[in-house]
């Protein structure tokens, strides 16, 4: 009768045990395919937090992917990408830049020399990248609601381009 009783509890312990093997199989598989399609990996972003008085706008692709988070404030915005993007991905530079940042940041400059800005008040930016990889991007002294929908609008387009060109290149890296 004693040996009964331990061969139910081994059985027991070996069913119990292959579930948290099951378990643990699908959640490596889940980081795994994260991993594949670019979502996840050894740059990504941490989550960021919203400071008091900003709200999150999600920006997505067409296709409904999340590409980042832009967090509003009263003056200030940031942007944070969901996935791996380089600054060095058309046409970050090229476009997001030298055309808007940069073009905004004239618009400001020659409103100063007219005496219509208090130089304080001048927009500017600050793009935190860690080993080419776009982490982060700080937008100051935006007052004016256009100015935030046209950087909105530039920015989504900009990384949904800068995604499917780095979605592109991932995927003939695995053919």
């Amino acid at each position: 009768m004693g040996e009964h009783i331990k061969v139910d509890e081994i059985k027991k312990f070996l069913e119990e045990k292959i579930q948290e093997l099951k378990k643990e199989k699908e959640v490596l598989e889940l980081i795994l395919s994260l991993l594949e399609s670019g979502m996840i990996g050894p740059h990504s972003p941490i989550k960021a937090e919203p400071r008091p008085g900003e709200k999150i706008v999600p920006l997505r692709s067409s296709d409904g992917t999340l590409l980042a988070e832009m967090y509003v404030g009263k003056t200030e915005m940031r942007i944070v990408p969901f996935t791996e993007l380089s600054v060095d991905v058309p046409p970050f530079r090229q476009f997001f830049i030298a055309r808007v940042l940069e073009g905004i940041k004239k618009k400001d400059l020659d409103r100063i020399e007219r005496g219509q800005l208090d130089p304080s008040k001048a927009f500017d930016y600050e793009i935190i990248v860690d080993r080419k990889i776009i982490k982060e991007i700080r937008l100051k002294n935006i007052f004016d609601e256009r100015r935030r929908m046209d950087i909105k609008s530039s920015i989504k387009w900009t990384l949904e381009k800068m995604f499917e060109k780095t979605k592109k290149k991932r995927s003939s890296l695995r053919s």
